[in-house]
């Protein structure tokens, strides 16, 4: 059997820490700003992204869904719904979520910890990748078709 280690367990420890910094900062930064009217909108449409973007790709996983970057022996390639999308639509809610967050609590140290969030989540999901053209031969076409994190453009 294989450690979680041997998965990227501490792929996720890095991610739910900065993630963990972020709600944090969104409650306790002493150098927060006053979010304007603009901002907190603009919070909750990011945040209620978020919330469909992670909700809808779970779903779409089913019993593929695995909190580690290496894929599950027994898992099917998901490209339908989000994944027709975006490669990573968890990793994108996540970053949806956080950038909500930060938008309405205008936290320097949520700023912060979100722009790293973002790096080190393009660092993970390209070391997944690697997984996952090892397990798929059909994602190298996908990965040439779908991007990222960002319809279109990431």
């Amino acid at each position: 059997m294989e450690t979680a280690t041997a998965r990227g367990l501490y792929w996720v420890i890095g991610q739910f820490v900065l993630i963990g910094v972020i709600v944090l900062a969104t409650f306790v930064d002493p150098f927060k700003y006053e979010a304007s009217v603009v901002a907190q909108l603009s919070a909750v449409i990011c945040i209620v992204a978020s919330i469909v973007c992670v909700v809808l790709a779970f779903r779409h996983l089913g019993h593929s869904l695995t909190p580690f970057p290496k894929p599950l022996a027994t898992g099917t390639l998901v490209t339908r719904g989000m994944y027709a999308i975006v490669r990573h639509p968890i990793y994108t809610g996540l970053l949806l979520g956080c950038v909500g967050l930060t938008l309405f609590s205008q936290s320097p140290i949520a700023l912060l910890a979100t722009i790293t969030l973002s790096i080190w989540l393009n660092f993970k999901a390209n070391y997944e990748e690697t997984w996952l053209q090892r397990q798929y031969a059909e994602y190298a076409d996908y990965r040439r078709h779908t991007k990222k994190f960002i319809p279109f453009i990431w």
